[in-house]
């Protein structure tokens, strides 16, 4: 399976540690693209069978994994930080447990949904729920 790998490496530290530490584990399969302009992400995102998210640190909020789900892309992540806020464990991805379960779990992505992963977007992410919900919680707060 061909995997492409879409990132910044601006940083010396950032270059370093990928021609140290990622680039002798790759194969011919993988590829490294670079940081790409919006408008190619989103065509790699629509066109890709995952997201992997190997996250191994508490991530905020994870925006990429939202881009992903938008272009209907399921997202194969560890369940840390934001994740499993974010992904719907078997409906919008699969949170892994560690690389070997991230690697089989590869093998299960075309049972997901693509209108799924969608969705979840469009309804519990949109721009008006997120409004609704911030204006509830300042009226609730200001009738206190």
């Amino acid at each position: 399976m061909r995997v492409l790998l879409a990132a910044k490496m601006r940083e010396p530290w950032e270059r370093s540690y990928f021609e140290e530490q990622v680039a002798p584990l790759l194969g011919s399969d993988a590829v490294y693209l670079g940081e790409v302009p919006h408008e190619h992400k989103l065509e790699l995102l629509s066109q890709a069978r995952a997201l992997l998210f190997p996250i191994r640190w508490n991530e905020p909020f994870g925006m990429v994994m939202l881009e992903s789900m938008a272009c209907g892309t399921p997202v194969l992540a560890f369940p840390e930080g934001a994740v499993p806020e974010v992904v719907e464990d078997g409906k919008t991805g699969f949170l892994c447990e560690d690389e070997t379960t991230m690697a089989e779990a590869l093998g299960r992505v075309d049972q997901l949904s693509r209108a799924d992963c969608r969705a979840a977007v469009e309804g519990y992410f949109s721009t008006r729920r997120m409004v609704a919900d911030h204006v509830q919680l300042y009226e609730e707060l200001v009738g206190r």
